[in-house]
């Protein structure tokens, strides 16, 4: 129990940090990545973080290329407190989400909105937003974020 409380306390607090300071932060991400690799991964942990990690990556990359959503800031694809929060998200995903993977469908319906919805709240914090409008913007979101965990659901049950 505490460590999947700690393990999501730590990328809650992460999430605020990133978003709301930006790029300047992304080293403690980086850090908490390192940490969480030498204390807590499991055997054969890397390889699926990494393949989580690029598979965020790349979605919010062709998402803004799409103009699904813009940074206030330039970078390209996505800025580096973005890039920060793909590094660590996924360190929840085996661990303090471990508990959805194996459980009923609805559980990564509810996750992809719930997902999508995280968008909406870093737009009200930081620097991001919607040129289509929030509503069509949390429709695509919700698509793609069940199609991530789907990806991740599929490799946490064939590692089981």
């Amino acid at each position: 129990m505490w460590a999947t409380v700690r393990n999501l306390g730590v990328f809650q607090g992460l999430w605020f940090l990133l978003v709301l300071g930006g790029d300047a932060f992304a080293v403690f991400a980086l850090g908490w990545l390192l940490f969480h690799a030498v204390s807590f991964a499991e055997s054969g942990e890397w390889s699926r973080l990494t393949i989580f990690s690029l598979a965020g990556i790349v979605m919010d990359s062709v998402l803004t290329m799409l103009n699904v959503y813009q940074f206030n800031q330039t970078a390209w694809p996505i800025p580096l407190w973005l890039f920060g929060l793909w590094l660590i998200f996924p360190t929840t995903l085996l661990h303090g989400l471990r508990w959805c993977w194996s459980g009923q469908i609805w559980i990564l319906i509810a996750s992809g909105l719930g997902a999508a919805l995280t968008y909406i709240g870093g737009a009200q914090l930081g620097d991001l937003t919607f040129p289509s409008g929030e509503l069509p913007t949390i429709l695509i979101l919700t698509a793609c974020w069940w199609l991530y965990f789907g990806l991740v659901r599929l490799m946490a049950l064939q590692r089981s």
